[in-house]
Protein backbone atom coordinates (compact mmCIF):
# COMPACT_ATOMS: atom_id res chain seq x y z
CA UNK A 1 0.00 0.00 0.00
CA UNK A 2 1.71 3.55 -1.00
CA UNK A 3 1.81 6.10 2.10
CA UNK A 4 -0.30 8.85 1.86
CA UNK A 5 0.41 12.06 0.54
CA UNK A 6 -0.34 15.61 1.80
CA UNK A 7 -2.60 17.71 -0.46
CA UNK A 8 0.40 20.17 -1.33
CA UNK A 9 2.71 16.70 -2.60
CA UNK A 10 0.03 15.56 -4.52
CA UNK A 11 -0.40 19.43 -6.15
CA UNK A 12 3.22 19.41 -7.09
CA UNK A 13 3.65 16.02 -8.10
CA UNK A 14 0.47 16.70 -10.83
CA UNK A 15 2.11 20.63 -11.84
CA UNK A 16 6.10 18.63 -11.88
CA UNK A 17 4.04 15.72 -14.36
CA UNK A 18 2.17 18.13 -16.76
CA UNK A 19 5.24 20.67 -16.88
CA UNK A 20 7.56 17.54 -18.09
CA UNK A 21 4.56 16.90 -20.81
CA UNK A 22 4.70 20.51 -21.77
CA UNK A 23 8.38 20.91 -22.56
CA UNK A 24 8.22 17.60 -24.56
CA UNK A 25 5.09 19.12 -26.65
CA UNK A 26 6.21 23.07 -26.88
CA UNK A 27 9.76 23.44 -26.68
CA UNK A 28 10.41 23.46 -30.43
CA UNK A 29 13.33 26.18 -30.88
CA UNK A 30 16.95 25.22 -30.68
CA UNK A 31 18.99 26.17 -27.39
CA UNK A 32 21.72 25.15 -25.26
CA UNK A 33 22.17 25.43 -21.56
CA UNK A 34 24.79 27.47 -19.65
CA UNK A 35 24.26 27.20 -15.78
CA UNK A 36 26.28 27.55 -12.95
CA UNK A 37 25.47 24.25 -11.56
CA UNK A 38 23.56 20.80 -12.21
CA UNK A 39 20.58 22.31 -12.96
CA UNK A 40 20.20 22.27 -16.60
CA UNK A 41 21.11 18.49 -16.61
CA UNK A 42 17.89 17.58 -15.32
CA UNK A 43 16.21 19.92 -18.44
CA UNK A 44 17.92 18.20 -20.80
CA UNK A 45 16.69 14.57 -19.56
CA UNK A 46 13.56 16.28 -19.11
CA UNK A 47 13.24 16.33 -22.87
CA UNK A 48 15.14 13.21 -23.15
CA UNK A 49 17.61 14.86 -25.82
CA UNK A 50 21.02 15.13 -26.00
CA UNK A 51 23.28 17.23 -23.99
CA UNK A 52 24.55 20.09 -26.74
CA UNK A 53 26.31 22.14 -23.65
CA UNK A 54 29.62 20.94 -21.54
CA UNK A 55 27.89 22.20 -18.35
CA UNK A 56 26.77 19.03 -17.35
CA UNK A 57 27.50 17.40 -13.99
CA UNK A 58 29.88 20.65 -13.04
CA UNK A 59 29.39 23.89 -10.80
CA UNK A 60 30.99 27.08 -11.32
CA UNK A 61 31.68 29.51 -8.41
CA UNK A 62 29.53 32.54 -8.94
CA UNK A 63 32.57 34.79 -9.60
CA UNK A 64 34.20 32.86 -12.41
CA UNK A 65 30.63 32.25 -13.61
CA UNK A 66 30.73 35.95 -14.26
CA UNK A 67 33.72 36.08 -15.88
CA UNK A 68 33.54 33.34 -18.12
CA UNK A 69 29.83 35.17 -19.24
CA UNK A 70 31.70 38.14 -20.43
CA UNK A 71 33.54 36.40 -23.23
CA UNK A 72 31.99 32.47 -23.75
CA UNK A 73 33.61 31.89 -27.05
CA UNK A 74 37.29 33.40 -25.77
CA UNK A 75 36.83 30.54 -22.24
CA UNK A 76 35.38 28.22 -24.52
CA UNK A 77 38.34 28.06 -27.07
CA UNK A 78 41.11 27.28 -24.08
CA UNK A 79 41.90 24.16 -23.01
CA UNK A 80 41.04 22.41 -19.57
CA UNK A 81 43.84 22.47 -17.20
CA UNK A 82 43.26 20.72 -14.39
CA UNK A 83 44.71 21.24 -10.40
CA UNK A 84 44.81 20.00 -7.07
CA UNK A 85 43.15 22.82 -5.48
CA UNK A 86 40.49 24.95 -5.55
CA UNK A 87 41.56 29.01 -4.85
CA UNK A 88 38.17 29.20 -2.76
CA UNK A 89 39.78 26.32 -0.30
CA UNK A 90 36.62 24.19 -1.12
CA UNK A 91 37.53 20.32 -0.12
CA UNK A 92 37.77 18.42 -3.03
CA UNK A 93 36.41 15.03 -3.88
CA UNK A 94 35.98 14.98 -7.70
CA UNK A 95 38.34 17.06 -11.02
CA UNK A 96 39.09 20.38 -10.80
CA UNK A 97 39.78 21.71 -13.84
CA UNK A 98 40.71 25.57 -15.10
CA UNK A 99 39.38 27.25 -18.18
CA UNK A 100 41.74 29.85 -18.34
CA UNK A 101 41.20 31.68 -14.87
CA UNK A 102 37.78 30.34 -14.33
CA UNK A 103 37.48 26.99 -12.01
CA UNK A 104 35.29 24.37 -13.41
CA UNK A 105 34.14 22.06 -10.47
CA UNK A 106 33.59 18.39 -12.25
CA UNK A 107 31.43 16.99 -9.23
CA UNK A 108 30.25 14.42 -10.74
CA UNK A 109 32.73 12.48 -12.53
CA UNK A 110 35.62 10.29 -11.53
CA UNK A 111 38.42 11.52 -13.24
CA UNK A 112 39.92 13.97 -15.08
CA UNK A 113 40.11 11.56 -17.86
CA UNK A 114 36.79 11.33 -17.73
CA UNK A 115 35.73 14.66 -17.40
CA UNK A 116 37.60 15.84 -20.41
CA UNK A 117 36.02 13.20 -22.58
CA UNK A 118 32.71 14.77 -22.22
CA UNK A 119 33.33 18.33 -21.81
CA UNK A 120 35.31 17.66 -25.41
CA UNK A 121 32.22 15.78 -26.71
CA UNK A 122 29.59 18.11 -25.62
CA UNK A 123 31.43 21.18 -26.44
CA UNK A 124 31.37 19.93 -29.91
CA UNK A 125 27.50 19.96 -29.86
CA UNK A 126 27.81 23.53 -28.58
CA UNK A 127 25.85 26.03 -31.09
CA UNK A 128 28.18 29.27 -31.43
CA UNK A 129 24.73 31.35 -32.27
CA UNK A 130 24.87 33.21 -29.38
CA UNK A 131 20.62 33.50 -30.05
CA UNK A 132 20.71 29.71 -28.83
CA UNK A 133 21.87 30.55 -25.58
CA UNK A 134 19.39 30.32 -22.49
CA UNK A 135 21.75 31.78 -19.69
CA UNK A 136 20.98 30.45 -15.89
CA UNK A 137 22.06 31.86 -12.63
CA UNK A 138 21.08 31.35 -9.06
CA UNK A 139 22.17 32.57 -5.52
CA UNK A 140 23.26 28.98 -4.37
CA UNK A 141 26.81 29.95 -3.78
CA UNK A 142 26.71 33.72 -4.08
CA UNK A 143 28.37 35.34 -0.79
CA UNK A 144 26.59 35.33 2.72
CA UNK A 145 27.63 39.09 2.95
CA UNK A 146 24.40 40.53 1.92
CA UNK A 147 25.46 43.56 0.00
CA UNK A 148 28.33 41.27 -2.03
CA UNK A 149 25.26 38.78 -3.07
CA UNK A 150 23.14 41.62 -4.78
CA UNK A 151 26.10 43.05 -6.22
CA UNK A 152 26.43 39.44 -7.77
CA UNK A 153 23.18 39.30 -8.45
CA UNK A 154 22.54 42.79 -10.23
CA UNK A 155 26.00 41.33 -12.36
CA UNK A 156 24.67 38.46 -13.79
CA UNK A 157 21.30 40.58 -14.77
CA UNK A 158 22.78 43.14 -16.62
CA UNK A 159 24.78 40.45 -18.34
CA UNK A 160 23.52 41.16 -22.28
CA UNK A 161 22.02 37.92 -23.10
CA UNK A 162 18.89 38.63 -23.45
CA UNK A 163 17.12 34.88 -22.17
CA UNK A 164 18.43 34.43 -18.87
CA UNK A 165 16.99 33.46 -15.87
CA UNK A 166 18.28 33.81 -11.91
CA UNK A 167 16.83 31.58 -9.49
CA UNK A 168 16.30 33.05 -6.20
CA UNK A 169 15.29 32.11 -2.25
CA UNK A 170 15.22 36.00 -1.75
CA UNK A 171 12.73 38.50 -2.76
CA UNK A 172 14.57 40.69 -4.89
CA UNK A 173 12.11 43.01 -7.58
CA UNK A 174 14.98 44.88 -8.76
CA UNK A 175 15.78 41.81 -11.12
CA UNK A 176 14.55 41.79 -14.18
CA UNK A 177 15.51 38.07 -14.42
CA UNK A 178 14.75 36.87 -11.58
CA UNK A 179 12.69 33.81 -10.71
CA UNK A 180 11.86 33.45 -7.13
CA UNK A 181 10.95 30.15 -5.23
CA UNK A 182 9.20 31.02 -2.30
CA UNK A 183 9.81 27.53 -0.59
CA UNK A 184 13.10 28.73 -0.37
CA UNK A 185 12.38 32.47 1.41
CA UNK A 186 13.39 30.71 4.83
CA UNK A 187 16.49 29.69 3.56
CA UNK A 188 17.29 33.05 1.95
CA UNK A 189 19.22 30.92 -0.82
CA UNK A 190 18.09 28.18 -3.21
CA UNK A 191 19.40 24.66 -2.80
CA UNK A 192 22.02 23.04 -5.48
CA UNK A 193 21.42 22.37 -9.13
CA UNK A 194 19.55 19.18 -9.04
CA UNK A 195 17.62 20.27 -5.86
CA UNK A 196 16.11 23.41 -7.24
CA UNK A 197 15.10 22.06 -10.40
CA UNK A 198 11.74 20.73 -10.13
CA UNK A 199 11.11 23.45 -7.68
CA UNK A 200 11.77 25.98 -9.97
CA UNK A 201 9.64 24.47 -12.92
CA UNK A 202 6.97 25.84 -11.11
CA UNK A 203 7.73 29.59 -10.91
CA UNK A 204 8.44 30.47 -14.81
CA UNK A 205 7.30 28.92 -17.84
CA UNK A 206 10.08 26.82 -19.39
CA UNK A 207 8.90 26.11 -22.40
CA UNK A 208 8.41 29.63 -23.12
CA UNK A 209 12.18 30.68 -22.15
CA UNK A 210 13.85 27.65 -23.99
CA UNK A 211 11.45 28.99 -27.29
CA UNK A 212 13.09 32.25 -27.05
CA UNK A 213 9.75 34.22 -25.58
CA UNK A 214 10.07 35.97 -22.21
CA UNK A 215 10.65 34.12 -19.41
CA UNK A 216 7.50 34.70 -18.47
CA UNK A 217 6.03 33.80 -14.46
CA UNK A 218 2.79 33.40 -16.03
CA UNK A 219 2.60 29.14 -16.43
CA UNK A 220 0.45 27.89 -19.28
CA UNK A 221 -2.68 25.62 -18.27
CA UNK A 222 -1.43 21.76 -18.12
CA UNK A 223 -2.56 19.22 -20.35
CA UNK A 224 -5.40 17.30 -19.56
CA UNK A 225 -4.06 13.63 -18.50
CA UNK A 226 -5.96 11.10 -16.41
CA UNK A 227 -4.15 10.01 -13.05
CA UNK A 228 -5.13 6.77 -12.04
CA UNK A 229 -5.19 5.60 -9.30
Amino acid sequence: MLPAMRPRAIFHAITDHANRLLLRVRVREPFAILTNNCWGSALYRDLDIPYNTPFVGTLVPPECYLRFLADVPGYLAQPLRFVPTSRYGWPLKYPLALLGDAEIHFMHYRDAAEATDKWTRRLERFPRDPATWRVKFCDHHVSLVPEEATAMLRAFDATPFPHKITLLGRENPDLASGVVLRECLAAGRVPDGHAAYRPSMRYFNAAAWLNGEAASKELPPPPRCRIRE
